[in-house]
């Protein structure tokens, strides 16, 4: 019985441990910002929806290259600030990434 408990608790050990690195990084990333940040925000709730939604904003409009850089930032960071400044960071490239859309829709209207 107490080898059977303990092939459990290895298998849950190791499902945990395959479910935490192999999550997508933006996915680890929006856990790291919330460890980090958590206490400091305002609602915890709203926080949890955007980060997802900010980290495809950014794949959808910047690349999904650039989207896995900000989130290796923030995997990275060891304080709350140094993580928003990744994703400032972030909010530029995606800002950007909106603007080379626009321009290049005006200039195909133009000709």
């Amino acid at each position: 019985m107490k080898k059977l408990a303990l092939v459990a608790v290895l298998v849950a050990a190791a499902g945990w441990l395959a479910y935490a690195r192999l999550r997508p990084a933006p996915k680890r990333a929006c856990a790291h910002l919330h460890e980090l940040c958590g206490a400091q925000s305002g609602d915890a709730d709203d926080d949890a929806n955007d980060c997802p939604e900010f980290f495809d904003a950014i794949a959808n409009n910047a690349g999904a290259d650039d989207a896995g850089k900000i989130a290796s930032c923030v995997l990275e960071a060891k304080t709350c600030p140094e993580a928003a400044g990744c994703m400032a960071g972030g909010g530029i490239k995606l800002g950007a990434g909106a603007a080379r859309s626009f321009l290049d829709g005006l200039r195909k209207s133009m000709h």
